[in-house]
């Protein structure tokens, strides 16, 4: 296992890919367009955020107003604590990869990186989580690949839990509301396609050769050691965990409009689980906006009838993707606060080291 702690979270040992020859100072000119792709980033970030809002502003207004603030609190610390379980598969991908993240620093690598999402195009908060965890003192390769296994195994985990809701999903998708029928059709095509291929690439062996394989392909040292049925599970475990909480996010939503019960919390997190995978191929779209919210809405729209019917639960899924919003700001931020602090308290150390030395 290679240990990893550069800057006080991620260091790697003398492994040929993390043993780089530094790098020349940046130039003037180089140092300049860094920064503008940086501040290019962080302005289309703020601005797929803000658009997000006002868009579903208008549909959500009387739902979000309806919400006891009770539910709201109890629904974005479920949403946060999900997210915190969703890092540690990363980070417990990260150690099976052999290397070792801190928790702050898997933290900060994952919920700033997460951000990413809001800017159209599926691909750019894995691209951000890697950029993250090279700044961290992680091989670009071995944060790609820990990035791909958890969420390859993160799938795994979430079409698992999507079983609790199939029976009510393939009821909606063969009714005649054409307000959701057609997504969900869609939906479950994708999880009947994807579920038996996640299984198998998720046995240790065949996930080893896959891993092995995308060394070769980028041009990285294979693995000393095989993955590891522990290490798979303990993914698996992170990422089940994750989506249970984003289920119960939903479900206290839900509650709070009427009272689903423990059928509507099961089928909460089955639905949740399927919709944010079926929301990953939605590329174009910041997040999976729309697609998710048609998963949901055919989930919640039976519990209600008597509250609003449809309207009411595309309302609570509007209503979930806010919160999601509020919570992707909250956790980014105190990871990055967390991260300055650290920071501040390395300095004086490093100058005394510095002026003993």
């Amino acid at each position: 296992m290679v240990q990893t702690v550069t800057r006080k979270d991620v260091v790697t040992s003398g492994a040929p890919e993390s043993t780089d020859v530094p790098a020349a100072p940046a130039g003037p000119l180089k140092r300049w367009l860094s920064l503008g792709v940086r501040v290019a980033v962080v302005v289309a970030i703020a601005a797929g955020m803000v658009w997000s809002v006002v868009d579903q502003w208008p549909q959500v207004r009387s739902t979000w107003l309806g919400l006891a603030w009770q539910s709201v609190v109890l629904s974005v610390l479920a949403a946060l604590a999900g997210m915190v379980a969703n890092t540690m598969a990363w980070r417990a991908a990260v150690r099976d990869l052999e290397h070792r993240v801190s928790v702050p620093a898997a933290l900060r690598i994952c919920l700033v990186g997460q951000l990413g999402k809001y800017i159209p195009g599926s691909v750019w908060a894995y691209v951000l989580q890697v950029e993250l965890s090279r700044r961290a003192g992680l091989p670009r390769a071995r944060a790609f690949l820990a990035t791909l296994v958890s969420l390859g195994l993160g799938v795994t985990a979430a079409l698992g839990l999507g079983l609790l809701s199939l029976p009510a999903l393939r009821d909606a998708a063969g009714g005649g509301d054409s307000t959701y029928a057609d997504s969900v059709r869609v939906a479950l095509w994708i999880v009947a396609v994807l579920f038996p291929v996640a299984l198998v690439c998720a046995v240790p062996r065949v996930l080893t050769a896959l891993v092995q394989l995308a060394l070769r392909v980028l041009r990285r040292p294979p693995l000393e050691h095989r993955l590891t049925w522990p290490g798979v599970s303990r993914v698996v475990g992170w990422s089940a965990l994750g989506y249970a909480l984003f289920g119960v996010h939903l479900w206290l939503l839900a509650n709070a409009q009427a009272t689903p019960g423990m059928e509507g919390l099961l089928r909460s997190v089955g639905s949740f689980a399927i919709a944010m995978t079926v929301g990953m191929f939605a590329f174009l779209s910041p997040s999976g906006l729309g697609v998710r919210e048609a998963v949901l809405v055919a989930a919640l729209a039976p519990f209600l009838e008597g509250n609003g019917g449809v309207g009411a639960a595309m309302g609570i899924a509007l209503a979930s993707r806010l919160i999601f919003t509020i919570a992707d700001v909250l956790a980014a931020g105190l990871a990055a606060l967390s991260g300055v602090r650290q920071l501040r308290r390395a300095a004086p150390a490093e100058a005394a080291t510095t002026s003993a030395g």
